[in-house]
This record gives C-alpha cells, structure tokens and sequence, in this order.
C-alpha cells in the first residue's frame, strides 16, 4: 500500500474514533491488519468511503471498528463490508462487537453470522 493512501486511511479513522491519538501505533496497527487480511476498505476514487478492522478468535470474529462516512450511510454498506470480511474467514460462526462511541455502558453483542 502507498504511503499518501495509508494515510488517507489514518486521517479517516482518526476523524471517526477520536481517542485514537497516537498516529503511529494505529499505523502499527492497520499495517498489521494488512498483512492478516482483517481490514476491508472501501475507496470511492482517491476518498476512504468506510473501514472495517476485526480480530478473530476461533469461531469469532471481533469487529474492532466499523466507520462508515456520512455521505454514503443507510446503503446496505456494513451488511456488505460484513459479508466479505466472512468470505475471508468462512469458519467464523459469530460476529462480537459494542457500540462503544455511541453507547460507552452497553456490553458486546454476539450475533450469529446467518443474521447476515
């Protein structure tokens, strides 16, 4: 990956989740997710549309962040990022995740996959 599109990918993800403040460690982070393939990115020409990042853990696949920009919301865009991230892992039975931004309280929820 480019280094202007890695951070196109970072810009986007520090202006959805703010506390991530060290730049760097979320670099770490993403190139990780590069190389085990649990990161799907959508890119409508040179603009990061939506990321998806995950952890999976077995049967499980722990959905870490899911942004999504706001010009291209309520477009059936998480049910198809969710799709093909389970194509990539098709022994995963369970998706995890919690809405911590806009619930902090609530604990995870896990959903089985044929919801999807």
């Amino acid at each position: 990956m480019n280094p202007e599109t890695l951070d196109k990918i970072l810009d986007f993800l520090q202006k959805h989740f703010p506390h991530y403040t060290d730049r760097n460690t979320l670099k770490e982070h993403i190139l990780k997710h590069l190389e085990y393939k649990t990161i799907l990115i959508v890119m409508n020409k040179e603009e990061v549309i939506a990321v998806c990042r995950w952890n999976v853990k077995g049967e499980v696949a722990d959905i870490l962040d899911l942004a999504i920009d706001e010009k291209f919301r309520k477009k059936g865009l998480i049910k198809e990022l969710l799709q093909a991230g389970l194509k990539l892992f098709p022994y995963v039975k369970y998706l995890s995740y919690e809405r911590q931004m806009k619930y902090p309280f609530r604990n995870k929820k896990l959903i089985p996959i044929d919801q999807f």
